[in-house]
C-alpha cells in the first residue's frame, strides 16, 4: 500500500503526462498545418511549370520562367528542410502516443489496482516520464504552450510550462 504523498506524486505525474500529451498533440497539429500551408505554393508552382512548359513555345522565355519556378520550388523545399517541419511532425506524434500511454498506465493503476502499487512502480513511472521528456529534440511552439498553460492552471504542469522566461538586464544604462 502506498502513502498519500506517493499517491499525490503519481497523480502529479499522470497530470504532467496528460498535459504533455496535449502539448504534443497540438504541436503536431501546428506543424502539420505549417506543412500544408508551405506545400500549397509548392503544388501551385509545379502545376504552373507543367502548364508553362506545355503552352509557351518561345525557348528564351520558357528558360527564364523555368529558372524562376525551379528556384521558387528550391526555396520552398529549403524552408521545409530548414524548419525541420517533417521531423517536428514525427516527433510530436510519437511524444503524444508515449505520454498518452504513460498517463493511461498511471490512471489504470490508480483506479483499478491501488493495493498493488509499489515503490518500484512509482520509480518506473518517473523513469519513463524522464526518458520520454529527454527524448524530445524540438520544443513546443510558444503559442501552444501559452494556450495550454492558461487552460490547465489547476493541473501539475510539466517543467516546459512551469517555468516562465525571465528577462535579464545585464547593463544599467543611465
Amino acid at each position: 500500500m502506498i502513502t498519500e504523498e506517493q499517491k499525490q506524486l503519481l497523480t502529479s505525474y499522470k497530470e504532467k503526462s496528460y498535459i504533455n500529451s496535449l502539448l504534443a498533440e497540438q504541436s503536431y497539429d501546428y506543424f502539420n498545418f505549417m506543412k500544408n500551408i508551405i506545400n500549397i505554393p509548392l503544388i501551385l508552382s509545379n502545376s504552373a511549370m507543367v502548364i508553362i512548359n506545355a503552352i509557351i513555345t518561345d525557348q528564351d522565355l520558357l528558360k527564364i520562367l523555368n529558372i524562376i519556378l525551379n528556384s521558387s520550388t528550391g526555396l520552398i523545399l529549403s524552408l521545409i528542410s530548414n524548419f525541420k517541419v517533417y521531423e517536428c511532425i514525427q516527433q510530436f506524434h510519437q511524444l503524444q502516443i508515449k505520454y498518452n500511454k504513460l498517463c493511461h498506465e498511471i490512471d489504470s493503476k490508480l483506479t483499478n489496482d491501488t493495493e498493488n502499487i509499489t515503490v518500484d512502480f512509482i520509480k518506473s513511472v518517473i523513469d519513463d516520464y524522464d526518458n520520454i521528456t529527454s527524448s524530445q529534440e524540438y520544443s513546443y511552439p510558444q503559442s501552444v504552450k501559452n494556450r495550454i498553460k492558461k487552460q490547465y492552471t489547476n493541473y501539475s504542469l510539466p517543467s516546459s510550462l512551469a517555468i516562465d522566461l525571465v528577462e535579464i538586464k545585464c547593463c544599467n544604462k543611465n
